[in-house]
């Protein structure tokens, strides 16, 4: 056809300009790469997330797939598929404000006897779309129940107090009977968690610094949630898609079906019930 018919004459008849046809044209010569973008997702998953254009580069090469390190990172770029250690931090040391340190009351002492007599918490980063999104649990060493979560963009005192909040409504604690152990992170050091505690006749514990071990069921938790979610490998939206997906594994899964050999293969209302009849 080309050979037959001189371009301007057919644009012209075409209603189409002669820029936009040569666009066109170099576009469509333009490969997409699909089966290449297929072997970077299926290597960077394999890798667990954790390696860059360089190294995916690399395990490409040994699967028959010779192509240039920059094309590799657009292709990466394209698709959104950003390591793990690049990642921006989540959040620093707090900073202004009054904090204060309690004592370690808990020791380590994580077989309790009765429901509402210790709770601990902690705070987890999951990155999103839109940057890092924060959750804070309440978790009931009794049963290992969630009784308390909030999701937030921001790592502050009141995401905690959200999820304490929370809790409270649900458990209704009897005042002073009640522990609550964290670590010695800023939103539980600060002067105002502090006061909401005294407030709410809650005795307040912190794990000694650096020591990971003193608040090991809530990291526990934690590494199980992102393990059986997968929530840390496939990127969500934004916070409420967080805030969604925690709806469902935490109220929906985790305590009403998941079974824990630590509560004789209960899960944990399971265990509350049992215990209760």
């Amino acid at each position: 056809m080309k050979g037959s018919h001189k371009v301007g004459r057919m644009c012209k008849a075409l209603e189409v300009s002669r820029s936009g046809l040569d666009d066109w044209s170099k576009r469509d010569k333009t490969p997409d790469h699909q089966e290449l973008r297929v072997a970077i997702h299926t290597t960077f998953k394999r890798l667990r997330c954790n390696y860059g254009h360089r190294s995916i580069r690399r395990e490409l090469v040994k699967q028959g797939h010779h192509h240039g390190r920059k094309l590799i990172l657009r292709l990466m770029s394209e698709e959104g598929l950003r390591p793990t250690a690049s990642l921006p931090k989540p959040y620093g040391k707090g900073k202004g404000g009054e904090h204060r340190v309690a004592k370690n009351r808990l020791k380590r002492k994580f077989e309790v006897k009765r429901a509402n007599r210790v709770w601990t918490s902690d705070i987890t980063y999951i990155w999103t779309a839109f940057g890092w999104v924060y959750l804070a649990v309440i978790l009931d060493l009794f049963s290992r129940r969630i009784v308390g979560w909030s999701v937030s963009d921001k790592p502050d005192t009141t995401l905690v107090k959200s999820a304490l909040s929370k809790a409270i409504r649900l458990r209704r604690p009897r005042r002073w009977r009640l522990m609550f152990h964290s670590d010695q992170g800023c939103q539980y050091t600060s002067i105002d968690l502090q006061q909401y505690l005294r407030d709410s006749g809650i005795l307040q514990s912190m794990s000694r610094r650096g020591q990971c071990w003193d608040n090991a069921p809530t990291e526990s938790f934690f590494g199980t949630m992102k393990q059986e979610t997968g929530i840390a490998k496939f990127i969500l939206d934004d916070c409420s898609a967080v805030e969604i997906a925690m709806l469902d594994w935490i109220d929906g899964w985790y305590n009403q079906t998941r079974r824990h050999t630590t509560l004789d293969g209960c899960s944990p209302i399971e265990f509350e019930l049992k215990m209760a009849a």
